[in-house]
């Protein structure tokens, strides 16, 4: 028997109508659900927001192909930009790529004409983030590119904010992204820009679309009052044995000894789980591969109860927790 994530799609759907009911002006509101949602499973949560989401976010074609055999059908935009060989997905299965270069549009358009469809794109223009995309300078002559393409469609255009809790650097990038967008915007009046993903959104950065990721999950990047959201998964380990131990004994690997009596519970959660190894909260020590020990008796565990505590103990952020933290889970929906 598995161990169990528990996943409350109700809290999922309150977290998503509070954000969309912050929106400004119109604003679209994109989901995104890569990374199995971040580890609450793609395709379930992708269903549960579908008729409150305008569009959703993936970061691989694969991503996007499983939600559409999942049954979603509204426009999936695919974060990274694609290999030449992944160009057939996006021309089948109806994907919206992220292009920038004119490598990329040819691999497509061939892709298209070869099954007479077209395929949509967003430019990726990079702002600052060097990490993906097209500068500054360049998105013009992309976007004169599309010209060339038969079966690619110029939709969008859209960067990242990699520190919108900074204000000046936050301004920097928007600068930035104006003057690309301006500048492509003569190739297609009513294309959609976007720049803004959870954190851009609690900045007040919404433009044509915000793509939301973490705060449907009910987490925030950085504090904020902008929206309130609660966490959607729970993930519960049994424990398969409560000890009564004395000052003095060990728990788990290379423990330093107890400097007091206590009650441990041995529960099945280890760091093959998917939670790091590095002792933090109740635990008593460090992770062993499959189970960890904690003080206390309990029948059972969350062991997401305080997230941001243990993402902060561990030098890390509550992202990669909720992705790897229902590794070798059975997850559990709530409708």
């Amino acid at each position: 028997m598995l161990n169990k994530a528990v996943v409350d799609l109700r809290t999922l759907r309150k977290n998503a109508r509070a954000v969309k009911a912050g929106l400004k002006d119109g604003a679209r509101f994109n989901a995104v659900v890569k990374a199995n949602a971040y580890g609450h499973g793609d395709a379930e949560c992708a269903n549960a927001l579908y008729d409150l989401a305008d569009s959703f976010s993936v970061a691989l074609a694969e991503e996007g192909v499983r939600l559409r055999r999942a049954g979603i059908d509204k426009p999936i935009l695919v974060l990274v930009e694609p290999f030449a060989g992944d160009a057939p997905l996006f021309a089948r299965y109806n994907l919206t790529a992220s292009v920038s270069c004119e490598k990329t549009l040819a691999a497509l358009s061939a892709a298209a004409l070869e099954r007479q469809t077209t395929v949509s794109a967003h430019i990726k223009v990079n702002t600052g983030m060097n990490r993906l995309g097209v500068n500054v300078n360049g998105a013009e002559e992309l976007a004169a590119a599309f010209g060339r393409y038969r079966g690619v469609k110029l939709e969008g255009i859209y960067s990242h904010f990699f520190a919108p809790e900074e204000k000046a650097a936050l301004s920097a990038q928007r600068s930035a992204f104006l003057l690309a967008y301006r500048r492509v915007k003569a190739y297609n009046k009513d294309i959609i820009a976007h720049i803004s993903a959870s954190g851009g959104y609690l900045a007040g950065e919404h433009f044509d679309m915000c793509r939301i990721g973490i705060l449907l999950y009910g987490y925030k990047p950085f504090e904020s009052d902008a929206v309130a959201v609660k966490p959607a998964m729970s993930v519960f380990a049994p424990t398969v044995a409560v000890r009564s131990l004395k000052a003095g004994e060990r728990v788990l690997y290379g423990a330093a000894p107890l400097e007091r009596d206590c009650t441990a519970s041995v529960f099945r959660y280890g760091y093959a789980d998917g939670l790091p190894r590095r002792k933090s909260g109740r635990l008593l020590n460090n992770r062993c591969m499959d189970l960890s020990a904690a003080e206390g008796a309990f029948e059972k565990i969350d062991v997401l109860q305080d997230a941001q505590r243990t993402a902060r103990e561990n030098g890390t952020i509550v992202y990669e927790l909720l992705c790897a933290a229902a590794n070798r889970c059975e997850r559990v929906y709530l409708r």
